[in-house]
């Protein structure tokens, strides 16, 4: 299935937020680390079944994701 490029851009803004809620960081801080370990092409890839979780667990999983590409964060 095919989304709006715009609800995907909308998602990946609101999760980087909450991310960076959780963590303690600025929203750009939060946007450079999960970018940097591949965090948005997780999420555009998994966007279908991402946007239909919790932002808390969708947080929790970027967040693991994040850690096994050599993050620190957890």
């Amino acid at each position: 299935m095919r989304y709006n490029t715009s609800d995907i851009l909308e998602y990946i803004v609101m999760l980087i937020s909450e991310f960076a809620k959780r963590f303690a960081l600025t929203p750009r801080q939060a946007y450079r680390y999960i970018s940097r370990y591949g965090g948005i092409q997780l999420i555009e890839k998994h966007y279908g079944i991402m946007h239909t979780l919790t932002f808390d667990d969708v947080v929790d999983s970027l967040a693991s994701y994040c850690a096994n590409q050599g993050g620190a964060l957890r």
